[in-house]
């Protein structure tokens, strides 16, 4: 059985959302946290320079904005 255009395109799109463009890693050393995101698929040499560094003052937990 193949799969119909509408079918597919349904897939892709749910496959995207359930894998969005960046991760992240939050890091608390010495009372300071700090969250790193950067895009998923990236090679080495890249990963050197896409990236954006949010500090204390720039976030806040998802427990607070509630």
């Amino acid at each position: 059985m193949s799969e119909s255009s509408t079918d597919h395109h349904a897939s892709a799109t749910q496959s995207a959302i359930d894998q969005p463009g960046l991760q992240h890693v939050t890091v608390e050393r010495d009372g300071i946290t700090v969250c790193t995101m950067f895009p998923r698929e990236l090679s080495e040499v890249d990963a050197a320079t896409h990236w954006l560094t949010a500090g204390p003052d720039s976030f806040v937990s998802l427990e607070e904005s509630r």
